[in-house]
């Protein structure tokens, strides 16, 4: 979350929002104020720029869409930045996809586990990868 991902408003461009250093916002877990610390957004194309003062949770993306969105006829995909889209790449390459929680821990805590069902499907594997490629064009 400390690097995402979104169009520009002013040219449609790739733009990336990050938060701001300062004191208070050092990272020391997800609660942590660094998820609520300012952040600015620079487009990588027209180099506009825009600042948004402490934010929640509810809305990292200052109200943009997520640049990495890919839509087909099961729904739509989305990823917040290149790692977060090379993770669901390389859960939906792998032909055995191992449990990752301790036996008694919570199942549900893991970024797969948060994946909607038909890109966990085997039989959607093709297509999805074929959407991942679409959607990783978007970065240029």
């Amino acid at each position: 979350m400390d690097r995402l991902l979104v169009d520009c408003p002013a040219c449609g461009g790739l733009a990336v929002i990050v938060a701001e250093e300062d004191a208070g916002t050092e990272a020391i877990g997800w609660g942590s104020a660094r998820h609520h610390a300012p952040r600015r957004l620079t487009c990588t194309a027209c180099f506009h720029q825009r600042r948004a003062a402490r934010q929640a949770l509810a809305d990292p993306t200052m109200g943009l869409p997520l640049r990495l969105r890919g839509e087909t006829r099961h729904g739509t995909l989305f990823a917040i930045n290149e790692a977060h889209l090379g993770y669901i790449e390389d859960y939906v390459r792998d032909p055995l996809r191992r449990e990752t929680v301790e036996p008694g821990g919570i199942r549900n805590r893991s970024v797969a586990s948060r994946l909607p069902r038909w890109v966990k499907a085997a039989k959607h594997r093709d297509e999805v990868l074929k959407l991942i490629e679409r959607m990783r064009a978007r970065l240029r």
